[in-house]
């Protein structure tokens, strides 16, 4: 006895089929794309928040400067290198080498009293106006041969111009503002009882503001 086969029930069949490779098609492009995006996300490095960074540094260069000066202030250390930052700059700037003697150590004298007698001999005077110091933070801090020192790095704006001996701007810009960020590397003596920093280093850069 044979059997005859309905046709709405192959069709039914049919279609249950298509739709069930259909949602296998739709759930491995789904897992595909969902593996990628996870790779990628896995591939990128997570962002450091600058101000942990910062936090973190500062913990450090306080952990390794109270080695051999428990009492150490890293907040006194750089509301004083803020100071010496704009006086060392403006000593520069007023050919001052006396000032300059007592706040920076020889190699940097050395630069600084070149640059002067340059300035001088040219009969050119450098014009001088603090903005401010958005930034000061210790960027490194060590103790190596009975000497600490600390890194800082400023970003400040200022308005520096040079002029010739007739007033002529020969470098500079009266108008306008310019961003400087210094790196400075200040040193003192850790036989020494008194904590007399002085600039040993130094490195910039200048942006237009």
């Amino acid at each position: 006895m044979s059997e005859t086969t309905d046709p709405n029930s192959q069709i039914l069949l049919v279609a249950i089929l298509a739709l069930y490779w259909a949602m296998l098609a739709s759930w491995s492009q789904l897992f595909s794309r969902w593996n990628e995006e996870r790779a990628k996300r896995n591939a990128v490095p997570p962002q450091q928040d600058p101000s942990t960074e910062h936090a973190t540094c500062a913990d450090m260069s306080q952990d390794a400067l109270r080695k051999f000066d428990p009492d150490f202030d890293l907040a006194a250390f750089l509301s004083g290198a803020r100071r010496a930052y704009e006086a060392i700059l403006r000593a520069f700037a007023d050919s001052d080498i006396q000032s300059l003697r007592r706040l920076v150590g020889p190699e940097v004298l050395a630069a600084f009293e070149r640059e002067i007698v340059g300035r001088l001999n040219r009969r050119e005077v450098l014009e001088l106006t603090f903005i401010g110091t958005d930034e000061a933070k210790v960027v490194d801090a060590f103790v190596a041969d009975d000497t600490a020192q600390i890194v800082v790095r400023y970003v400040s704006d200022v308005v520096s111009v040079t002029r010739s001996a007739d007033n002529a701007v020969v470098a500079g810009d009266p108008r306008q503002i310019v961003e400087i960020i210094d790196t400075w590397t200040f040193a003192c003596q850790t036989q020494s009882r008194r904590r007399n920093w002085i600039l040993i280093a130094t490195e910039g850069e200048q942006h237009q503001a």
